[in-house]
């Protein structure tokens, strides 16, 4: 694995893990409601859904694994979403304006990292076109493989 999969495999999964001290704190305000249906009650199990599908792609990237694109595009999808959600639905003023920062410096900023990252593993997931098995199974990145040929 190359250094830039390291540094993303890293980085996925410490934002996974960073969002479960995040759902303790929106299950304690809450307040016990957690149980009941409610709209507030379902952002916890949205950001439970982000933490799972960080860790994943976290654990895919390490391994250079083929499902990392579209586990990656998916996860990019729900923290887009995520982010429109919130800031949609928070309320004037204070709350509005953390939905907003939350939005443009960390739901989007990662939500464009895990589409490049997408984007980047159809590269190394493909087959090749010479015919040989992808880089993720000769565990070579594309810049170490031999140049293909036209013919």
């Amino acid at each position: 694995m190359d250094r830039r999969s390291r540094l993303l495999a890293r980085l996925f999964a410490v934002s996974g893990v960073l969002l479960v001290p995040w759902i303790w704190v929106l299950i304690e305000q809450l307040h016990g409601q957690a149980g009941k249906r409610s709209f507030d009650s379902s952002w916890v199990g949205l950001d439970v859904l982000e933490a799972v599908c960080l860790l994943t792609v976290a654990r895919l990237v390490s391994r250079g694994h083929r499902l990392t694109s579209p586990v990656a595009a998916a996860t990019a999808a729900v923290l887009c979403m995520d982010a429109w959600f919130d800031t949609w639905s928070a309320a004037p003023q204070l709350p509005y304006a953390e939905a907003l920062a939350m939005a443009w410096f960390v739901e989007l900023p990662l939500a464009a990292l895990l589409a490049w990252t997408a984007w980047r593993a159809l590269e190394w997931a493909a087959p090749r076109a010479d015919g040989g098995p992808p880089a993720s199974v000769t565990g070579r990145s594309p810049e170490q493989q031999e140049p293909m040929s036209r013919y």
